[in-house]
């Protein structure tokens, strides 16, 4: 991801805190609002209310630190900023790539470091096919896997380090994943079926729609490392669509990290024991 900025470790990420500040109306009064800014340079990055407490930066490093220290051989490799600061992202790479049959695949996982008053810090795992650098995020939805803004921040600070470990395991369970993907099949008539489901097909389609459909079949067979055989080249037709026929920036990479993706939705679909609808 080229807006990436490259680091070897946390102290080379640029650091500011957030301040929570009054607003008043046009009375002068303090109607429970507050806005939240920049220390460094007053840039305005969301508003709150009276119960949001901002979770600086040194503190979601801390806890970065103490997650690394208890997993280990984790590098801290690179960090990006949506909306002048409004979200922080950091990428970090876990140890050794995962293997299966010569098909290997990298783990990361990304920190998102939210100061718009609107919603908590989060952790991800994501995944790389060495093959071909495609990118997939391993997006499970636990409940109290987020770091939420509130007084009660330092009591939950090893919870959240305890939810990073997990979610570090996601990736180290994943070689299982990709065994089943590869070792079922999956035709090109049950990969056509795949991509009406996730891009459904409409009453008066665009011709981008219908090309968006076309384009993944084709990856599936075709793309980098794919041969058109299995769920595994289903997945990575998915991603390769996403990560190299996108443009990239760092909001978008934040919302992917956030929400479904075309990648996370297939990946639900393909490690389903059966398939019924597709044949």
């Amino acid at each position: 991801m080229g807006f990436l900025t490259e680091i070897e470790t946390l102290e080379e990420v640029p650091r500011f805190e957030v301040n929570k500040v009054p607003l008043k109306n046009d009375r002068g009064e303090h109607n429970g609002v507050f806005a939240l800014e920049r220390s460094d340079n007053g840039a305005h990055l969301g508003s709150c209310g009276n119960k949001y407490r901002p979770i600086q930066m040194d503190e979601m490093f801390d806890i970065l630190n103490s997650a690394s220290e208890e997993v280990g051989d984790i590098k801290h490799t690179g960090w990006t900023m949506a909306g002048e600061g409004k979200r922080v992202v950091v990428q970090s790479k876990l140890g050794d790539p995962i293997d299966v049959d010569g098909d290997k695949v990298d783990g990361f996982f990304y920190t998102v470091i939210d100061n718009t008053g609107m919603s908590s810090n989060k952790c991800a795992p994501s995944t790389k096919r060495i093959a071909c650098d495609n990118a997939l995020h391993l997006i499970e939805k636990r409940r109290g896997d987020n770091l939420r803004h509130s007084d009660t921040f330092e009591a939950n600070v090893e919870g959240m380090v305890k939810r990073i470990v997990r979610n570090i395991e996601d990736f180290k369970g994943f070689n299982e994943t990709i065994e089943f993907l590869k070792c079922n099949k999956f035709s090109r008539d049950q990969m056509a079926k795949l991509t009406q489901k996730l891009i459904p097909v409409e009453k008066e389609e665009s011709t981008r729609r219908i090309n968006q459909r076309e384009k993944i079949v084709e990856l599936y067979e075709s793309g980098q490392g794919n041969i058109g055989e299995s769920r595994w080249d289903a997945l990575n037709a998915f991603t390769e669509f996403e990560t190299h026929n996108r443009k990239q920036s760092p909001e978008k990479l934040v919302r992917s990290l956030m929400g479904n993706t075309l990648s996370t939705k297939a990946l639900r679909v393909l490690k389903e024991p059966k398939i019924q609808w597709a044949g």
